[in-house]
């Protein structure tokens, strides 16, 4: 009997090998332009998707947000709470050339806006869900609508819809042949300063809010660092405090502004970080202070039995170890933090995301799928 689920695995397998990467859609998905704040677009991509695994008997619900925005739940079985959920979004970042909204294949190297983060992922997750149909498994994917905005909409379909997992959290936008076990939390702060301007001619007359705000950034680094140094190590995985934009309401070489404003971005390992973080900026610069947008820190086991169960399905497609890591960067795996169930991060291979070039490759997208089937597969057998 165990010769014979073997071999039933191996057949679906292979039997997903050979049909490989469905690059006619993800051409058509690469030629919308789905810009995360243009909503109509997003929502054309959804569609696509939903009428794609729809038509290979794939259960699809969309939901739709106060936004107009549209989200898709895709699954192997009825039901918003699932053993495994998936995610993966369909919204990109705006073109940064001209064509890049044109799919093109060169043996296998694939380019345009999306085909490293994340339509590339998300057809991996697609071709996962239809190698699975028809199987007593219990799979479900969230196709987020504005993860390189916030990730908002996932957001909204666990906490406010009720789309949840049992077991474990797979968030397919990532490194290739690594795990994310964690992920750092993300804080935007805005601190405005308002005062008299006026005439460079007569400071006398007016509020110097340029060295003011700037004597502030300077001091809130140096507290914060005092606080919280550096870590050590490669991945300097500690509380990380940067300013990134300042602006005045200027715009004469001549005058005075008679407001000024900077925003620090936060990246952050603890959850507390984020409240010490605020009143640190409030208590030095003595102004208006905002949380522009905020998202937690997800941090999971990297010894959990069903993290090390996906890793040995890596290690078997890839015939080689792989790395587990920490990730200073922010994902939708912020989403899931209130589950309680391990969320990690993988990808498929690609580079240059969100730039001029950005790539991926059609054999990557398809060694994503066989794993993930496997992962799955190795769960539950061959029922």
């Amino acid at each position: 009997m165990m010769k014979r689920s073997l071999l039933l695995s191996a057949c679906l397998l292979a039997a997903c090998a050979a049909r490989g990467a469905d690059l006619a859609f993800l051409k058509e998905l690469v030629e919308i332009p789905s810009v995360s704040g243009d909503h109509p677009q997003v929502n054309r991509a959804m569609r696509a998707m939903k009428a794609y695994l729809e038509a290979r008997r794939v259960f699809c619900t969309m939901e739709t947000d106060g936004a107009g925005r549209e989200i898709l739940f895709a699954a192997t079985k009825p039901g918003k709470i699932q053993d495994y959920i998936f995610s993966a979004h369909l919204d990109v970042v705006p073109a940064s050339c001209e064509g890049q909204y044109s799919f093109r294949n060169e043996n296998g190297r694939l380019s345009g806006r999306g085909v490293g983060d994340d339509k590339g992922g998300a057809l991996a997750v697609a071709q996962t869900l239809i190698a699975l149909v028809g199987r007593e498994v219990s799979v479900g994917c969230i196709f987020g609508a504005d993860e390189e905005v916030g990730g908002f909409t996932t957001t909204w379909m666990v906490e406010e819809k009720g789309y949840r997992p049992r077991r474990m959290v797979v968030v397919v936008d990532s490194s290739y042949g690594k795990i994310g076990y964690a992920t750092k939390g993300q804080l935007m702060v805005r601190a405005t300063l308002k005062g008299k301007g006026g005439h460079s001619s007569a400071p006398w007359k007016c509020e110097d809010l340029i060295t003011r705000l700037s004597a502030s950034v300077v001091k809130i680094q140096e507290e914060w660092y005092r606080r919280h140094p550096l870590a050590d190590g490669p991945d300097h995985w500690s509380d990380v405090l940067t300013p990134t934009i300042v602006k005045s309401e200027g715009t004469a070489l001549n005058r005075i502004p008679s407001e000024v404003w900077v925003n620090f971005n936060l990246r952050s390992v603890r959850p507390e970080a984020k409240d010490e973080c605020v009143q640190l900026i409030r208590d030095v610069t003595k102004g208006e202070v905002e949380v522009v947008r905020y998202s937690p820190p997800c941090v999971s086991n990297g010894d959990d039995p069903y993290v090390l169960r996906l890793r040995k399905a890596m290690e078997a497609e890839f015939k080689a170890p792989v790395p587990l890591g920490r990730m200073p960067f922010a994902t939708d795996a912020r989403c899931f933090v209130s589950c309680g169930v391990p969320v990690v991060n993988i990808g498929h291979e690609g580079g240059d995301a969100h730039g001029a070039t950005e790539w991926s490759t059609a054999e990557s997208i398809d060694v994503v799928t066989r794993y993930l089937t496997k992962f799955i597969i190795d769960e539950y057998g061959t029922r």
